[in-house]
């Protein structure tokens, strides 16, 4: 499918393209960066640092941002938790026709473009730059043909030589409802959007699987986030019929940070026709198992809304994990609600209900929670490209200790990856992406243009 971008000039990023089989790294090595032609570097109006940063201060803000997003406000999830007041989510959703599953959906390749629209009256884009809503085939974890959605923007200016690179952006914690997913907004929730936009980048950015489409979505399963991330790019290129290089970028935040690092592990194999030059991961989530408590008590936690999800999601998704398993039967008689609400009726609903109200004494002795834990823990495959993590201190929903250990023990010291570790003093959960920004796209620029990597692994 091709779609025509605007007639301003060139643009000034230098494009990588493989030129080595998919089988080869992706990683710019001091070799393979030496024989690249010498063109411009983009560094996004930004000068360019002596050396990288690694730890950084920031005024903390007077207060915390949600990172939740708040998609068509409809009644909390209903409960009969002792005090506890809400109404019924019995209503049906609108569903907008462009994200119904074709029937049949012929199969096709993952990344094939199903359908897309032009956003009309998307805001916050560079002259000429045009954002599509697409419907494209992904894969489930199992291997079957499914559709997923999101958005594909396109610059305003011209591929240059070789094509326009790509972002591929990974969304935060919106829901499990099909009305959560980001893309019915449009475009201009992806961070740094107009920056590679003019800057000569495509961004795609999924919705994953479920959310929009039919079916489940597993949330904070890394295999299906990071395949709906790939795709998208393989989809932003297949867009543009030729005008895009292979070059890609992979970032995301929160869940879809997770979603990032496992869509770096799984590009060689699941994505060889993609050349990934860098991930980068802002405070990604890498312990699921830290949602819950270890020991149910009488005492709320306000982080249990995320285990509550994934829980949810994943018995649905691997199917050998009952619900009566780790939750209690007042939990396990809500869950249906949270296939008809977003993140923010979630919050209300647990928010304030003890967590042995929610979970069984004895959830962690379920052996299927226990390996979906480990499955869905980032950083037990190694990857070929740089990644930079970027965490803020005063972060409570991902503490950077739990971050700091995802990089020392399992990115640095047990896969061996090549890590650039940023921590940003006084940045929260939903702050770090905007205070990290002037590095993160320095980081970006610097893969494109076939740099060496910096790395704090020791």
């Amino acid at each position: 499918m091709l779609v025509s971008a605007g007639t301003v000039a060139a643009a000034t990023w230098i494009v990588l393209s493989r030129r080595a089989s998919a089988s080869e790294s992706s990683r710019p090595t001091n070799s393979s960066a030496s024989s690249l032609r010498a063109l411009q570097i983009p560094n996004f109006g930004l000068v360019p640092s002596a050396g990288p940063t690694k730890t950084h201060s920031v005024e903390p803000p007077s207060a915390a941002p949600s990172v939740i997003s708040p998609i068509s406000p409809i009644s909390p999830i209903q409960t009969s938790v002792p005090t506890t007041t809400t109404t019924s989510t019995t209503e049906p959703l609108v569903t907008d026709p462009f994200y119904q599953t074709p029937d049949p959906l012929v199969a096709s390749p993952p990344g094939t473009v199903i359908r897309a629209e032009r956003i009309v009256g998307q805001v916050g884009l560079p002259p000429l730059a045009v954002a599509y809503r697409v419907l494209y085939h992904s894969e489930s974890i199992t291997g079957a043909d499914i559709a997923v959605s999101g958005t594909v923007t396109i610059p305003g200016q011209p591929s240059p030589a070789g094509g326009y690179p790509i972002a591929t952006w990974a969304h935060a914690t919106d829901g499990l409802a099909d009305q959560c997913a980001p893309s019915i907004a449009g475009a201009q929730t992806v961070p740094y959007l107009a920056q590679l936009l003019d800057e000569g980048l495509i961004v795609a950015a999924t919705d994953y699987q479920g959310l929009g489409t039919q079916g489940i979505n597993p949330y904070l399963v890394g295999q299906s986030e990071g395949q709906a991330v790939l795709d998208a790019a393989r989809a932003a290129r297949n867009l543009v019929d030729g005008a895009a290089s292979d070059s890609v970028i992979i970032f995301g935040h929160s869940q879809g940070g997770q979603a990032a690092l496992f869509a770096g592990q799984i590009s060689a194999t699941y994505a060889p026709d993609l050349f990934v030059v860098g991930v980068v991961a802002a405070a990604p989530v890498s312990s699921v198992a830290e949602f819950a408590p270890t020991a149910p008590g009488g005492n709320s936690d306000s982080l249990s809304m995320y285990a509550v999800m994934a829980f949810y999601a994943w018995s649905l998704t691997y199917g050998d994990l009952p619900l009566t398993a780790v939750f209690t039967p007042w939990a396990v008689s809500t869950t249906p609600a949270l296939d008809q609400v977003c993140s923010d009726q979630v919050a209300t609903t647990y928010a304030h209900v003890p967590t042995n109200q929610i979970f069984t004494a004895t959830w962690k002795d379920s052996a299927a929670i226990q390996t979906h834990l480990t499955q869905n823990e980032p950083g037990m495959g190694h990857t070929s490209a740089p990644i930079l993590v970027v965490q803020g201190t005063s972060d409570t929903i991902i503490p950077s200790s739990t971050t700091t250990n995802l990089v020392n023990q399992r990115l640095c010291r047990s896969q061996h990856d090549v890590v650039d570790y940023e921590v940003f003093r006084g940045a929260n959960h939903g702050t770090v992406v905007a205070v990290a920004q002037s590095d993160v796209l320095q980081w970006v620029a610097e893969r494109f243009a076939g740099q060496p990597a910096p790395t704090t692994c020791h």
